[in-house]
């Protein structure tokens, strides 16, 4: 194991955390990561898929993040929301 490679999940999520709110149009405050080794799941809720697609994206730049997961939820509260998959 590499320790110089390897950050806690609580180092992780607190980056994630901070990537997420750096997005201007993500309310970051309704997306909780949550780390398991180098896994990220999102969970929470956004107001489209685009916003969704720019956080696990978002996610995936972080420094010692290999897989994100999404369990996020689509509110369709912007204009332009759809039900889409």
């Amino acid at each position: 194991m590499n320790a110089t490679a390897d950050k806690t999940a609580a180092e992780l999520e607190r980056q994630v955390s901070a990537r997420l709110a750096a997005l201007p149009d993500v309310d970051s405050s309704m997306i909780e990561p949550h780390a398991e080794g180098t896994k990220v799941i999102l969970e929470g809720s956004v107001d489209t898929v685009f916003s969704a697609r720019k956080a696990v994206l978002s996610a995936e730049t972080v420094d010692g993040v290999h897989d994100v997961e999404s369990h996020l939820t689509l509110t369709g509260n912007k204009n332009g929301a759809s039900k889409s998959h």
